[in-house]
């Protein structure tokens, strides 16, 4: 009984080094993503925003309306990609530890 639960701890230490691995790994990735060249938004895969890049041409009072909607959506579809990338860096991982798949483990 006790073999089985040294086993489980081993397994649980694995899978601690390799989600902290992975952590590592995503955070030093980065998605870019823009709105032409108005507006550039770079996120790392742990969905910290790196960047924002506004080319200043654009800055006026009579953009701001536009800007601030274009900088909405930029910085969502950046987060959006970083969630994806982040969820398959998880589905890969489970997978290469041969874990179930459980709604909400990763």
């Amino acid at each position: 009984m006790f073999e089985q639960f040294g086993n489980i701890m081993d397994l649980v230490k694995k899978i601690q080094q390799n989600v902290d691995t992975l952590q590592d790994e995503l955070r030093n990735k980065q998605i870019e993503v823009s709105s032409g060249d108005v507006i550039k938004v770079v996120v790392n895969g742990q969905q910290d925003i790196v960047s924002i890049d506004l080319n200043e041409k654009y800055l006026s009072a009579d953009n701001a309306a536009l800007l601030q909607d274009l900088l909405t959506a930029t910085i969502n579809n950046a987060l959006g990609k970083s969630r994806d990338l982040h969820q398959e860096a998880m589905n890969k991982l489970s997978g290469e530890l041969n874990l179930p798949k459980i709604p909400g483990l990763f």
